[in-house]
């Protein structure tokens, strides 16, 4: 039996009268009430008659959020985190769902959503799904960072090479002449980055690779016997998790960052700036992203789909200071 106003009602602990008004958000409801209205109907599956409503004004304050597995990582939840605050500054509220587990469960997600949200941003999409599904649906689609080919989609995208190639240039500035990228197959762009850093040096640099399963600390830590045995004297990491994990190796292992070997990373984590010594990194353009994606959102003339690349931002700090 289909969730009514009344179910949602009581499992938020609010009137019928309060519920509705948070629904439509049309009317003053405190910011606590009308996200715990909105989780109820979304842990309900209440939909008909916010749908039959949207449909007729074909109007929504709802926007739909879609995450994937790098919800788990720090960059994932900041990212999220900025989107929910653009989407209520802008009296909009979100739908948080996870990316299913096939394109049957994603279609039902979005029969379930269709009419209650108009935009439906994906921050995760497997490279083998078709994105032409999607056209069977009425929301319009906000790609970030990634389904890099779905042009008739809007697009946000990082431009991740160019931020790994400042990197492995600081660092060659630096001094180092033995570079290894440690690298992971799930991160894109980075590749491209650290081979054009080391053809425009100018300079007699050998690079490495050194590969790894994942984008976590272990994946560092492991990484380290491979650096020594390579004599590598700087190291760019595919993320900050990767780098710090390295830093373990190194205190037990007895070497000396930035001393013994320059080190930087990517994504701009928290605890990188807290570490000793301090991790340089390449920051996402977070602010500049969820900008452009409330623009999209807020945009009251009809417009073609946006493709927007977005560029990273090098943070230098004393791990990549020779001393």
């Amino acid at each position: 039996m289909a969730a009514t106003l009344k179910d949602v009602a009581e499992k938020a602990g609010v009137s019928i009268r309060t519920t509705g008004r948070a629904l439509r958000g049309d009317g003053p409801v405190r910011r606590e009430v009308a996200e715990r209205v909105l989780a109820a109907a979304h842990a309900l599956n209440y939909v008909p008659n916010a749908a039959a409503r949207n449909l007729k004004q074909r109007s929504s304050r709802i926007v739909g959020l879609i995450t994937g597995q790098t919800f788990g990582s720090e960059v994932g939840q900041r990212r999220v985190r900025l989107l929910e605050e653009a989407m209520r500054a802008e009296g909009r509220y979100t739908l948080l769902g996870a990316l299913p587990s096939s394109c049957g469960d994603l279609d039902a997600l979005l029969r379930e959503w269709s009419g209650l949200v108009e935009f439906i941003l994906f921050l995760a999409w497997p490279p083998a799904w078709d994105p032409a599904m999607l056209k069977n649906y009425p929301m319009r689609f906000i790609f970030i960072d990634c389904a890099p080919d779905a042009e008739e989609f809007d697009r946000l995208l990082t431009d991740r090479a160019s931020g790994v190639e400042a990197a492995v240039a600081a660092l060659i500035r630096q001094g180092a002449r033995r570079i290894a990228h440690v690298a992971a197959g799930s991160a894109v762009g980075r590749a491209s980055g650290f081979e054009q850093a080391v053809r425009r040096a100018g300079l007699p640099v050998e690079s490495f690779t050194v590969r790894c399963r994942a984008l976590e600390l272990q994946d560092g830590y492991r990484a380290g016997d491979e650096l020594v045995k390579l004599k590598a004297d700087a190291a760019f990491f595919d993320t900050d998790r990767m780098a710090l994990g390295f830093y373990r190796y190194a205190h037990e292992h007895g070497l000396r960052i930035p001393r013994d070997i320059l080190v930087a990373g990517f994504d701009n984590d928290s605890a990188g700036s807290f570490a000793i010594p301090a991790l340089t990194t390449v920051a996402h353009p977070d602010h500049e992203t969820v900008k452009a994606a409330v623009d999209i959102l807020t945009c009251s003339e009809p417009q073609r789909p946006e493709s927007m690349i977005l560029p990273t931002r090098l943070l230098e700090r004393e791990s990549s200071r020779n001393q």
